[in-house]
């Protein structure tokens, strides 16, 4: 009978040891690693172009990674970025919105400022007037007149050329600048790159606008000189839902097909937790739709879903949570061309928020991490992605 009951100690501690699942109460990053890729061989090709990038001195390899204010924030997609680019080396600066026009607590990255009214064009309030596309977002002029400013600062020391990724209807931007060549290029049917190069360098730019219609920015980007390296766009918009960034972008597969990105990272759902009248049924057609469109559109284009972490808002928990992470692991399941990357299963599942909470990796609205906290999500999602 000892024997028996020794030998049951010693199964019950070596499956104990082999367990991939972390709990609530057992979750602790020095020793649970798990790799949550599920349909890693989605991202075969995805590999072999990274590989490619160690010996090729021409080769680039472009990312977009949209989602909810958890991209906007930029810290967890910073994370993923920075590894992949000390990795493979950069390739150029990628397209950005300039969130901190609209957002104070938006990091204030680009060295711009603005005269004239400029405004916002969402997908949480679609405006047929102002289609959007790929970032989710846009702004345009709604005064007569306005200014972009443009001046150095510590990240950009010298500027020597402006790019601008806009909706096109057929006629230029309405811009004026002294001392810089414009040039427009088509790369949709209703979307253009607007590029101003300058002779030489300068530490300040005025870029003058005149109100239009037409007149749509979707993203901005300086100094673009294409190298050997990664590309990460990244494209978040705060309380955004999957369906807004499915159904209000009308320009999203044109874009896509045109910036050409070799992987897509899709990180939505938190908001759509919070929606008690959530359709199920609804989201996951609207899901399928999406993804069958990419393949369509954008067919070397890996795709990865992320499944929505554990949060709670005011102390309370997201009813929707279950139903929403079952239509994206539903989406990965039913196609082996789409792979996932398990978040809320990584966070220890249902109320693991409380441990990530007692770990100080969340901020007081428990809703959205701390540095920390989003820094510790791009490490293990980079664990997961190079095993």
């Amino acid at each position: 009978m000892k024997k028996l009951l020794f030998i049951g100690c010693i199964l019950i501690l070596f499956a104990s040891k082999c367990q991939t699942g972390v709990t609530k109460n057992t979750f602790n990053i020095h020793k649970n690693t798990i790799d949550t890729i599920l349909h890693r061989n989605a991202l075969n090709h995805v590999y072999s172009l990274l590989k490619n990038l160690e010996v090729s001195n021409d080769s680039l390899f472009s990312i977009v990674h949209i989602g909810d204010s958890h991209i906007e924030i930029g810290q967890f997609s910073g994370e993923i970025k920075n590894q992949l680019e000390n990795q493979y080396g950069k390739s150029e600066d990628a397209w950005m919105f300039p969130y901190q026009f609209f957002n104070k607590q938006s990091q204030k990255v680009f060295p711009i400022d603005t005269l004239g009214t400029w405004k916002r064009a969402s997908i949480k309030a679609p405006n047929t007037s102002k289609p959007l596309g790929i970032t989710g977002l846009g702004f345009y002029l709604s005064s007569a007149t306005g200014n972009l400013i443009f001046a150095s600062n510590s990240l950009y020391k010298d500027i020597s050329k402006i790019s601008f990724l806009h909706y096109y209807d057929g006629n230029p931007l309405p811009i004026s600048v002294q001392g810089g060549k414009i040039h427009t290029q088509v790369i949709s049917k209703n979307t253009a790159i607007t590029e101003i190069t300058f002779s030489s360098t300068e530490k300040n730019y005025n870029l003058n606008f005149s109100k239009s219609d037409g007149l749509l920015i979707y993203a901005l980007k300086l100094n673009s000189h294409p190298k050997r390296g990664i590309s990460y766009h990244k494209f978040g918009v705060a309380g955004s839902t999957m369906q807004q960034f499915i159904n209000n972008t009308p320009l999203f597969m044109e874009q896509l097909r045109a910036l050409k990105p070799s992987l897509l990272i899709v990180s939505l759902g938190t908001n759509d937790s919070y929606i008690d009248s959530l359709k199920e049924d609804k989201v996951l057609q609207d899901v399928r739709v999406f993804t069958e469109l990419i393949s369509r559109y954008s067919s070397k284009t890996a795709i990865v879903f992320t499944t929505a972490p554990d949060t709670k808002y005011d102390d309370r928990r997201p009813e929707r949570l279950t139903e929403i992470n079952r239509i994206i692991r539903n989406i990965a399941n039913e196609n082996p061309n789409i792979a996932l990357w398990d978040l809320h299963h990584i966070m220890g599942g249902d109320g693991s928020v409380d441990a990530w909470i007692k770990k100080k990796y969340m901020i007081f609205d428990h809703l959205h991490f701390n540095p920390a906290g989003y820094k510790l999500q791009g490490e293990l999602f980079m664990e997961a992605f190079e095993k």
